[in-house]
Parts: C-alpha cells; sequence; structure tokens
C-alpha cells in the first residue's frame, strides 16, 4: 500500500495513529494530528506522567475544541523556526494544546493536577491529548524525583518514565 494511503486510512482510525506510523521520535502536529513535521530527536529527557482520576470522553472533547474554536474565530499566523525546535526548553515555551483551556474549565481536578505539576518546574507542561494523563519534562532525574515527592498521589496516579530520542544531554 501507497505510504500517503496507509497514513490516510491511519488517520481515520484515530488521531494518534499517523504518528506511531511515522516512526518520528518527535512531530509537531496540527489539524487533528494528521498534518505533522517530523523534528530531528530531542535529548532523551527525564518525564512524568500524571493522571488525575477523571474520565473525559475524545468525542466529548473534540465537541468542545470545536465550539470554542467557532466562538473564538480564525488564528492568527504562526512562523517556526526549526532550530527553536531543538531544546526541551524552547518546546516548553512554544508548546500548547487546544483541548487544555476547555477541559480544565469542565473539570477543575485536572485544572488542579496542571497547576500543581507546573509548581515543580518543569521544562515542559502540557496535557496529553485530548486527556486527563499531564506530562512534564524535565532536566534532571533528581528535578524528577523532587517533583515526584512533591507531588505525592493527591491528584492522581503519577508514573516516572523518559522520552524516547537521541543522546542524553539536557
Amino acid at each position: 500500500m501507497p505510504r500517503h494511503e496507509l497514513l490516510q486510512f491511519a488517520a481515520r482510525l484515530g488521531s494518534d495513529v499517523p504518528f506511531f506510523l511515522t516512526g518520528a521520535p518527535l512531530a509537531l502536529g496540527w489539524g487533528r494530528g494528521e498534518r505533522m513535521l517530523r523534528i530531528p530527536a530531542l535529548p532523551v529527557a527525564p518525564v512524568l506522567l500524571l493522571t488525575p482520576p477523571v474520565a473525559i470522553g475524545t468525542a466529548e472533547a473534540y465537541g468542545w475544541v470545536d465550539a470554542a474554536r467557532q466562538s473564538a474565530g480564525r488564528r492568527g499566523a504562526v512562523a517556526l523556526d526549526l532550530d527553536a525546535l531543538s531544546r526541551w526548553g524552547d518546546i516548553g515555551r512554544m508548546a500548547g494544546n487546544d483541548f487544555e483551556s476547555p477541559v480544565f474549565g469542565r473539570h477543575p481536578a485536572v485544572r488542579a493536577a496542571f497547576d500543581a505539576l507546573v509548581a515543580t518546574h518543569p521544562l515542559v507542561c502540557r496535557m496529553s491529548g485530548s486527556g486527563s494523563t499531564l506530562f512534564a519534562v524535565y532536566r534532571s532525574a533528581r528535578d524528577r524525583e523532587d517533583a515526584l515527592m512533591m507531588l505525592g498521589r493527591r491528584h492522581g496516579v503519577v508514573t516516572a518514565a523518559e522520552t524516547l530520542g537521541g543522546s542524553t544531554a539536557t
């Protein structure tokens, strides 16, 4: 099957599926995630995943985002410099997730968990997909372990992990 047909079929299965078929360790995605720009791997970094005890239906979350987009109007232009996508700190300053605002507004526990995670001072902190799992990328394993101790289990299940990618560096 030609690659473009495989990716189109994958997009019908789910918004995340095409990414996993690219073989890219990292990609900048837009639309529903079916449009991607492969980005060179960043250094491996320590991560925390925080999953609040809140279930969010994907279809429902997409409805919230669609409604928010209709009321907000058209977005402005964005220009990206690939050099600015080569460091976790820069990714953290530019990263966003359109699901966050509508999910946080409807699920205060997810917002509280996000705020607690941000308070641990990660390089990047976002909600993953349509939620409710949140992730944070840290400079070092020690920073991640300090964050883990700060968070405890008050906001949900916390899992330590590492990013996939290139060499180990901060």
